[in-house]
């Protein structure tokens, strides 16, 4: 867990407080009362309501906004207070869990389905900062606060759809009997979103565009250390799903039993250090030997042809794949980092999904037919050869 101490790294000795507001929130789209929240004193007896901001980036390294209602123009990431009630573990929320919950009560977004935290190193200075609200007229100056410290935790999209619209994923009508908070979002530069923010809560997000080097760098790293080097071959024995998903495709029940059964193998080959996230990938004939194909599987978009009738991508006299590659976040991962490949075909949409567990290569398909709306998922698993 990335856990935000406060009273560290720069600022003052602090003690903890709990406070409920009296007053309406006249800030937010519908007036309605704050639960009771932890704040902060500073060594000036300033007090500051403690808050948890959620930043959320995609494999692009933007961060999702939502524009609040009532505020046209003005758009911010999740955020709220941390609550001081006590959880059923017996122990205040802190930033981390406040962060969490903020997140799925105004766009929808669960942990460890459509987003997961960072890793982040134990020993960086927590992201966080303070800004006040005088002048205008919100509960908190009337309620003895100079503002709001608010402390960031990242997360990285885990769900492809949310990395491509996440229009389509987010949900705004607010979770947990909350009010919503926002009318739209989007993925957007940092540099954009502290121009757009309001002009008051400016501060954090230029904290937070200081640290984005490094949350950025972290990353790729991070994506440049997964091992997919090497030979690999399908363990058919392991799948699961895989016939369905093929007959799903509109494939013949004697050619999926064929395909799903016959050898699969691969060699992967990162390219040289300007592009070390990105492969060439030679796949075989059902002998092991020949080889089928070369291709390389460049990061962003690009689009791939191919001759004749495609077992996978449907047409008859061949015809245009359009993909596209990125790196998301992978619960079920050893490093919690997939390669993920979307493939728009004459049949559907297909998002391809490597990652290692345990030595071996776990290829996750997921398919959405272009005239069905369920979606067919299938797992193989390779091993080294």
């Amino acid at each position: 867990m990335q856990l935000i101490p406060v009273g560290r790294r720069g600022f003052a000795s602090i003690s903890m407080h709990l406070f409920s507001s009296p007053f309406p929130n006249h800030d937010c789209a519908a007036n309605r009362r704050y639960p009771p929240s932890r704040h902060v004193v500073d060594d000036n007896g300033h007090k500051w309501r403690l808050c948890a901001g959620a930043a959320v980036f995609n494999s692009k390294n933007e961060i999702l906004v939502g524009e609040r209602i009532g505020k046209k123009g003005s758009w911010q990431a999740p955020q709220g207070g941390v609550d001081a009630s006590i959880g059923k573990n017996g122990k205040l929320e802190t930033v981390t869990e406040a962060a969490i919950r903020e997140l799925y009560e105004e766009v929808g977004l669960e942990t460890g389905k459509h987003v997961l935290l960072e890793k982040a190193d134990p020993n960086a200075a927590p992201m966080k900062s303070r800004y006040k609200t005088e002048g205008t007229g919100s509960w908190l100056k009337r309620g003895g606060f100079s503002g709001q410290e608010l402390n960031w935790i990242i997360f990285r999209c885990v769900d492809s759809n949310l990395e491509c619209d996440p229009s389509l994923i987010c949900t705004l009508s607010g979770s947990n009997g909350e009010s919503a908070e926002f009318n739209s979002v989007r993925w957007m530069s940092l540099d954009w979103v502290v121009e757009n923010v309001w002009a008051g809560k400016r501060g954090p997000y230029e904290k937070l565009r200081d640290f984005h080097s490094q949350v950025t760098e972290n990353w790729e790293t991070r994506c440049a250390e997964i091992d997919f080097n090497g030979k690999w071959s399908r363990e058919s024995n392991r799948s699961v799903g895989l016939f369905e998903a093929l007959m799903a495709r509109g494939i013949s029940e004697e050619k999926a039993i064929t395909s799903a059964t016959e050898p699969y193998v691969q060699i992967w080959q990162r390219l040289d250090d300007s592009r070390k996230l990105e492969f060439k990938v030679t796949t075989f004939d059902k002998d092991t030997e020949s080889i089928r194909r070369e291709l390389i599987y460049p990061l962003g978009k690009f689009t791939e042809a191919y001759e004749g009738n495609s077992m996978l991508f449907g047409g008859v006299d061949g015809g245009l794949i359009h993909r596209e590659c990125f790196y998301l976040a992978e619960p079920d991962a050893d490093e919690e980092i997939a390669h993920v490949t979307i493939s728009v075909t004459p049949r559907g949409r297909e998002e391809s999904r490597r990652y290692l567990k345990n030595g071996e290569l776990i290829l996750r398909r997921s398919f959405w037919h272009t005239w069905r709306m369920e979606e067919v998922v299938s797992t193989e698993v390779f091993v080294r050869c």
